[in-house]
């Protein structure tokens, strides 16, 4: 009888570690899931508010506050063509903003070496503003 639970122990422990590096993998997958639709989410709210205002400020303010799990400090805030650029800035009125969210997701083991993982979210909107 002892040396079955001997043997469960030693079993137990080679299995252990495949255990918890496959709940790991578990953990940082649904971390990018919920990463990449709260980024997708956030772009096309403030690819709306773009498309509705024509101003940059507000657009960065719009994907701060809808990014709601992920701090938004750390998401970057690309928009293509800016404000000052043209055809925004002439006659915007049809012309394309596209706006890309870019989220630096820390990697639970990142300090062994592993990078971290970059999550995007991508939005893009025709202007209807008129000045």
């Amino acid at each position: 009888m002892r040396e079955e639970l001997g043997q469960a122990i030693v079993e137990f422990a080679l299995v252990l570690p495949l255990l918890l590096v496959m709940i790991l993998g578990v953990v940082l997958v649904a971390e990018i899931g919920v990463a990449r639709l709260a980024l997708e989410h956030a772009a096309a709210e403030a690819a709306r508010t773009g498309s509705l205002t024509n101003d940059d400020e507000l657009v960065r303010n719009t994907a701060a506050a809808a990014v709601t799990p992920l701090d938004a400090s750390l998401v970057k805030v690309i928009i293509e063509p800016t404000q000052a650029e043209s055809p925004r800035s002439s006659a915007p009125r049809g012309s394309l903003i596209r706006v890309r969210l870019r989220y630096a997701l820390p990697v639970p083991l990142g300090f062994v070496g592993l990078p971290r993982l970059i999550v995007e979210g991508t939005a893009a909107r025709r202007v209807e503003w008129t000045p």
